[in-house]
């Protein structure tokens, strides 16, 4: 699956490459690193596509610390090259084919497990390379989901997910590979067409939500779950 990144399958479809979601993206990672007080002077996004996550991220930061982006498309770092400063760099790489890197202090993973073929793989070669990691992971599997299936293989074209996770089942994964989890928080998702019926569906899930949020995430589903880890093999 990893030819559509660079075969300009998945830029055709995502010519931005989600630069929108961003600055949403971007808070709700401020926010769960405030709340658990963790102080950064390096920080490496991996799969970091256009680079505007880290950017977002910069702004409101120490400009001393170092912002490192990588990722396997070369049409994604085109557009992040484009946003490089002082300390913000981007390059074309695979970081779990490098062996002599010294821990970053964090490390985020973006939207980028589910479009991995390999991905217990992926969390090994991964685990040592910053003492803690931020994964952010749509929980595509729900009971919405499995009584419309077309979403799911609509989402494997579209935007390359080629694995549905639950809640659960991720963290028991993460758990697994040597990542504890230290906290979490549901992101929601954004409404981004006027169509009637988005709009109705939208607003029967934050009524869900805000009255169970587990229950609703398991049910009709559209959320994602930011997960803030500690390596433990660091």
């Amino acid at each position: 699956m990893s030819d559509i990144y660079n075969d300009n399958t998945y830029l055709n479809n995502n010519p931005d490459w989600h630069q929108e979601d961003a600055p949403f993206k971007a808070g709700k990672i401020l926010q769960l690193l405030s709340a658990n007080y963790i102080m950064l002077k390096s920080l490496c996004e991996i799969g970091c596509g256009s680079g505007e996550v880290i950017v977002q991220i910069a702004s409101k930061m120490d400009s001393n610390i170092q912002f490192t982006g990588v990722d396997i498309s070369a049409a994604a770092i085109a557009i992040a090259k484009k946003k490089e400063t002082n300390n913000i760099h981007f390059q074309q790489t695979d970081i779990t084919l490098t062996t002599d890197i010294i821990p970053y202090d964090l490390l985020l993973v973006i939207d980028v497990i589910e479009h991995i073929e390999n991905y217990f793989e992926f969390l090994d070669k991964i685990n040592n390379k910053g003492k803690y990691t931020l994964f952010h992971i749509p929980l595509d599997m729900s009971l919405w989901s499995l009584f419309r299936e077309k979403m799911l293989i609509e989402s494997k074209e579209r935007v390359g997910h080629i694995h549905n996770f639950t809640e659960d089942f991720i963290i028991s994964i993460l758990q697994d590979k040597g990542y504890k989890v230290i906290d979490k928080i549901y992101t929601e998702p954004l409404l981004k067409d006027g169509n009637l019926k988005r709009r109705f569906i939208h607003f029967i899930r934050n009524v869900l939500f805000s009255i169970n949020k587990r229950f609703c995430t398991k049910t009709i589903g559209g959320y994602s779950v930011m997960i803030l880890t500690e390596n433990i093999g660091v």
